[in-house]
């Protein structure tokens, strides 16, 4: 609901009109509550909290659609201080970390400042980019800069009372701010029997930006959630805060994310503090009498979170930092590859893109995008126009479904891959076809048009299309790449043109990025596919990706399975094989209209298992080694209808003949960032054992 009331309140005009409130009951609920928290109140002297915090470095990639991908995990045990006078020291007394990707840095070992914010009472709140504080809405300067809109009340009971919560939702009415402060945007639910803040979530719009917003942009988010603590004041429960920096250039974005979760809270403590009135220190003794009370297994505390659950506050973020002066376009680039990208077929592409927009997004949720580029090898013009609308511009969080639009017009250059990474960022492609010229996909070109209705809800979304596109074959057009030629470059697999015209229809569930992260997590997906004209099939794929953690053991699983019926072309078959799934076999070698393909990691812990860094030196540190013995199996099967046989020949490949498997051991490091495993084909006598270090490949 507070979700909406956000969205609600940009129904307003332009800043210079907005109305302070909404309504008189509205006036004198914002009017009572800065009276109370406008100061400390004079009850409330000092406290001291047991907190337990997750760090996370995370990934989010353009072409995801699952959760974040965290890099590194931090989990702390700390104990908070606070006094009304400003004094808040933060003593870490617990430190753990895990890494998926080797860095000799996390987001502990730079955090130099106190990451707890100790209240929301008085008149400004604190942001964590560069120390800047906002104007507080709730502070008795708040009504000079904001506007006011209540939303829907909701009642919590509570053992001993129940609980009124009216949620405000408040934007900037100007930005003549001194340079120093900042504004905000955000919901903030306010207790109506005490006139304090029991919850809010904000943004901060007007962040600085040391790069045009097309190149890339920083963000910051905040939700905090009060507990009433002793039935009297409420402070600090669980708080989340997001520093997002994304780049549409590259493809993706990086969030620094802390998440405080408040064990005990003790009020009026009569301490009395010295020193420094903000003060962060390391006080590393007995890491087992730290974690006692924690005992998930690192990196699962928090495994679920994304970026995206932001969605509706960087909305209302992009509306703030847009002025209000009509439509306007902008540059801007839905994914990295439009700007660039390298294949063997298209060679350099270089494209420009850019949307057109409303002058309030967050209340019309409307775009026109569009993308031009110029393949150089191929001498070819690709590129897209669409119009999104609703969840297709941006998803809002929360309990209902969310709906949205899309129509789009297109010529792009696609490859065949059916079975695909959860977690796909397109320059893992683009960067070894430009420097060393290696490009294992095979495509097509497709021109068309498609019409989808879409439906987000939490972690579900579903999609319908209808799609109407002219599939044709490309050929090799470049054996160039940075550091020379290719001598013997090999084809693409052949493709049957024609015509297609289909209704697809698909759904998702996502608790985490899959088999392929830190912590416990689930994917599922189904996609199914009618054709009609020239290719008159049907096609259903699944997908279930899942880690689980108990104790020293790790399962990490992934099963794909497909099957097509009818008249389907080349390009609507399965292939695997080698990096597509099947690693003790060549690349793309098998393939069928019915294809099963699973693999699975099981990780046994092996001392030393501690999860402490093995040594610190200002903000850089070596990761705790965390080995793990590797069992690894993978096993795939095919089948082809009789007279799918010559479209299987084209794309060069076979049926399996039953499964075909293999099984492997190896040694991990870093919780199986970094792998040294050996693998064995089990059904050909021919075949030798591979050998494989490295970087944990994953699916």
């Amino acid at each position: 609901m507070i979700a909406f009331a956000l969205a609600a309140a940009l129904l307003v005009q332009t800043p210079d009109t907005i109305r302070i409130f909404d309504s008189p009951a509205t006036e004198s609920l914002v009017t009572r509550t800065i009276a109370a928290i406008g100061q400390v109140p004079p009850a409330l002297r000092d406290y001291r909290a047991d907190v337990q915090t997750t760090m996370q470095i995370s990934i989010s990639a353009d072409t995801l659609g699952v959760a974040d991908l965290p890099a590194t995990v931090d989990e702390l045990v700390s104990e908070v201080r606070w006094e009304r006078r400003g004094y808040l020291h933060q003593e870490v007394i617990g430190h753990r970390t895990r890494v998926l990707v080797p860095l000799p840095y996390t987001l502990a070992t730079i955090y130099e400042r106190v990451w707890v914010i100790p209240h929301l009472y008085g008149l400004r709140i604190y942001t964590p980019l560069g120390g800047r504080a906002a104007i507080n809405p709730f502070g008795a300067s708040g009504p000079a800069y904001y506007s006011y809109i209540a939303g829907d009340t909701l009642r919590i009971r509570l053992p001993d009372e129940t609980v009124t919560l009216v949620p405000i939702t408040v934007r900037p009415r100007t930005t003549a701010v001194d340079d120093d402060v900042q504004l905000l945007v955000g919901t903030f639910s306010i207790d109506v029997n005490r006139a304090a803040v029991a919850r809010a979530r904000l943004a901060f719009p007007g962040e600085e930006r040391t790069l045009p917003r097309s190149f890339g942009q920083v963000q910051t988010f905040l939700e905090l959630e009060n507990a009433l603590w002793e039935g009297q004041f409420w402070l600090p429960f669980r708080q989340r805060r997001d520093i997002l920096f994304e780049s549409q250039l590259i493809g993706g974005g990086v969030t620094a994310r802390v998440v405080n979760r408040v064990t005990d809270l003790e009020l009026n403590t009569g301490w009395m503090p010295t020193g420094e009135l903000v003060q962060l220190t390391w006080n590393l003794g007995d890491q087992r009498a730290a974690f006692e009370d924690w005992r998930a297994p690192v990196g699962h505390e928090e495994s679920d979170l994304a970026i995206a659950d932001f969605a509706d506050l960087r909305l209302a973020v992009s509306a703030e930092d847009a002025p209000e002066t009509g439509t306007q376009v902008q540059l801007y680039y839905d994914r990295g590859n439009h700007l660039f990208r390298y294949n063997r077929v298209e060679g350099l592409f270089v494209g420009v893109g850019g949307h057109l927009i409303p002058p309030n997004p967050t209340r019309d949720r409307w775009e026109v995008y569009g993308t031009l580029g110029w393949a150089f090898a191929e001498q070819t013009v690709r590129g897209e126009l669409a119009y999104r609308r609703g969840a297709a511009v941006t998803p809002l969080p929360g309990d209902e479904i969310d709906w949205g639009f899309e129509a789009s017009v297109y010529r792009e250059l696609r490859d065949i891959q059916t079975f695909r990474p959860t977690f796909s960022w397109d320059w893992l492609y683009t960067l070894p076809a430009f420097i060393w010229g290696s490009d294992p996909r095979d495509y097509y070109d497709a021109i068309g048009g498609a019409t989808s209705v879409i439906a987000q809800r939490n972690r579900w979304s579903g999609r319908g299309t209808l799609r109407y596109e002219r599939q044709d074959s490309v050929e090799v057009n470049t054996d160039r790449f940075l550091f020379g030629t290719l001598d013997d470059p090999e084809g693409l697999a052949g493709v049957e043109p024609g015509d297609l015209l289909a209704l697809e229809l698909g759904t998702q569930y996502s608790a985490g990025p899959g088999a392929f992260g830190i912590g416990n997590s689930l994917l599922t997906r189904i996609e199914t596919q009618a054709a009609f004209g020239d290719f008159q099939y049907q096609r259903v794929i699944g997908l279930i990706s899942a880690r689980y953690s108990l104790g020293p053991f790790t399962l990490a699983a992934r099963g794909d399975a497909g099957h097509v019926h009818g008249d389907a072309p080349p390009q609507a078959l399965f292939r695997f094989g080698s990096i597509e799934g099947l690693r003790g076999y060549e690349s793309n070698e098998f393939g069928g209209s019915t294809a099963i393909l699973g693999r699975g990691r099981f990780l046994i812990g092996l001392p030393p298992r501690s999860a402490q860094p093995l040594a610190r030196v200002g903000l850089f540190l070596i990761p705790p080694l965390r080995p793990n013995l590797v069992l690894l199996a993978e096993t795939g099967w095919t089948e082809i209808d009789s007279s799918l046989e010559p479209a299987l020949f084209r794309l060069g490949a076979r049926q399996t003949d039953g499964f075909r498997s293999s099984v492997g051991f190896g040694i991990s490091f870093f919780d199986d960032a970094v792998t040294i495993e050996r693998l064995q084909p089990l059904d050909d006598e021919d075949l030798d054992a591979r050998w494989y270090f490295g970087l944990t490949y994953w699916y």
